[in-house]
């Protein structure tokens, strides 16, 4: 433990030394500093945690944040200036201590910390901080918590689903007869309004409604109008409603790249980007894995929290940041929002992705842009966090798992058509979901089975040689693949094979010419359990 004040007596100037080796052997990291923010003193623990140099009795960090040696370097200038602001409070007098749980990147990996400030009342110091390594208990219970929390609102979200289901059916019959109606009274006024106009003054004097034929004249297109606005926005809040309760919509999935999806969403949001005066920077990586999912779903998510960003600035230095990237230690692919607009109030963040919650109620909002954007990217196995930007704004990251995430179904075509066994290795293959190989014959697929067993078997009835029945007769007997599934494929539906595979249990049958679309969905129909 390295100090800076000596003591006067021989009595006790060994006893720094004694406190020194009993500090040093502490886990536990333990830093002093005096009012201006100088390390006083420091014991081993602290200069391991905060790096080189951080033992020597002096500021080590920006002018403006004279607390940055405080914290570890991977800190970041957020938590700086919030726990900085704390130390500050406690060197000053105006609180007596501070105490938060921290997360920092060690050369070990991450470790959690209970970081505490404390006055300390000690002849040229001010305060003393340290860093208690919190038990791997602590960060059990933590991860229990975090998985009940999402348990919770994954639970609050189902009920919610069941509930906004039933109201958006109730509303969207009447909200479509008004929408209906609405042009045929439209068209009603326009042509009767010139008869009631050249009829005699007393007519004109008369009110209808209580207006006068001279304010419906000049108003009644207004009104009409804005009831269609308003039947409008309703109809557009039961399509959300429809969206955040209904999940059918991302059922069609293939392989895409994310920066597909992104770019889309810029493209649609262009023109509101524009008038807002905001400027938006990209920096997207090219070389992302792609994503099995929706396109049109990971648009809508991107696009529901890009207009967010944009209309939370309300300044003229507005920015707003996209990033797509990789996390490679578990492959996930994030696509990561920022901006620097007014950011999310403390008391709506815990709630801010449950349906109707907003602070745009006077601009319009719905509160169900988030609602439906997460329930989305639950449904691709995702889903979105939102973390506080450095300095101002808001940062929104959506997580979504890459294929390469995904254990792939192996999928055997066997063939004597080359054309068709291309085809069919095209179509699943740009899925994303299937890893496909192919075989020219009969006796080909039977010997490529018994070195790697695949999960589904396409089999063309018809081959020279051995044909498809033949091939299920030898994979029947072999019990090693009784969990193999098989499809046959033929252009003659009613071919007398087919009895005699249908009693074997394999039952699935798909007839040619193979149409793309028809054939993936029957192979995914398939091989929806896997």
């Amino acid at each position: 433990m390295q100090r800076t004040s000596k003591n006067s007596n021989a009595s006790t100037s060994e006893q720094p030394d004694i406190r020194s080796a009993i500090l040093d052997a502490l886990p536990d990291a333990v830093g002093v500093i005096d009012a201006g923010g100088n390390l006083v003193a420091a014991n081993a623990a602290w200069a391991r945690l905060m790096g080189p140099g951080a033992e020597r009795g002096h500021v080590a960090g920006d002018s403006d944040m004279p607390f940055r040696h405080c914290l570890p370097s991977s800190a970041t200038r957020r938590e700086t200036g919030a726990f900085g602001g704390k130390i500050r409070a406690v060197v000053d007098g105006r609180i007596q201590s501070h105490q938060i749980e921290m997360h920092v990147e060690t050369a070990v990996g991450l470790r959690s910390y209970r970081v505490a400030v404390h006055a300390f009342a000690f002849s040229g110091a001010a305060a003393i901080i340290t860093y208690q390594t919190m038990p791997a208990k602590g960060k059990a219970d933590l991860a229990l918590k975090e998985r009940r929390d999402h348990l919770y609102q994954a639970q609050k979200m189902e009920a919610l689903g069941t509930l906004v289901a039933g109201v958006a059916h109730e509303i969207n019959n009447p909200i479509s007869l008004i929408m209906f109606n609405l042009p045929i009274i439209r068209r009603v006024w326009q042509d009767v309004f010139p008869l009631i106009d050249l009829s005699d003054d007393h007519m004109a004097r008369r009110k209808f409604g209580g207006f006068t034929l001279a304010y419906l004249h000049d108003h009644f297109g207004q009104l009409m109008d804005d009831m269609d606005m308003a039947a409008n926005r309703v109809s557009k809040i039961v399509r959300d409603l429809k969206h955040f309760s209904r999940r059918s919509r991302v059922s069609e999935k293939e392989a895409f790249a994310v920066n597909e999806a992104v770019a889309n969403a810029v493209r649609l949001a262009q023109t509101t980007i524009q008038k807002s005066g905001v400027a938006l920077a990209l920096d997207l990586d090219e070389n992302l894995p792609p994503v099995y999912g929706n396109l049109p779903s990971i648009e809508q998510i991107v696009l529901n929290i890009l207009i967010n960003a944009v209309q939370s600035i309300d300044h003229h230095q507005g920015q707003v940041a996209i990033q797509t990237g990789l996390r490679t230690e578990d492959n996930s692919i994030y696509i990561a929002v920022r901006d620097n607009g007014r950011g999310v109030p403390a008391d709506m963040t815990a709630k801010m992705f449950d349906p109707f919650v907003t602070d745009k109620q006077n601009r319009g909002g719905s509160g169900l842009g988030l609602a439906v954007s997460d329930s989305l990217a639950q449904a691709h196995d995702g889903r979105i966090a939102y973390t506080p930007a450095e300095g101002q704004g808001s940062v929104f990251t959506v997580w979504l798992p890459s294929v390469h995430q995904q254990e792939l179904v192996e999928v055997l075509v066997v063939d004597d058509d080359a054309a068709i066994r291309q085809l069919i290795v095209q179509v699943l293959s740009r899925s994303g979901r299937y890893r496909v190989q192919d075989a020219a014959s009969g006796i080909d697929g039977l010997l490529r089975i018994g070195t790697t067993t695949p999960d589904l078997l396409i089999l063309d009835l018809e081959m020279p040689g051995m044909k498809g029945l033949d091939v299920c007769r030898a994979v029947q007997q072999n019990e090693l693949l009784a969990e193999m599934k098989v499809l046959i494929t033929t252009g003659h539906p009613n071919h007398p094979d087919l009895e005699e595979i249908r009693a074997m249990g394999y039952t699935d049958c798909y007839t040619k010419p193979v149409r793309v679309e028809s054939f993936r969905s029957v192979v995914d129909a398939m091989m929806a359990a896997c």
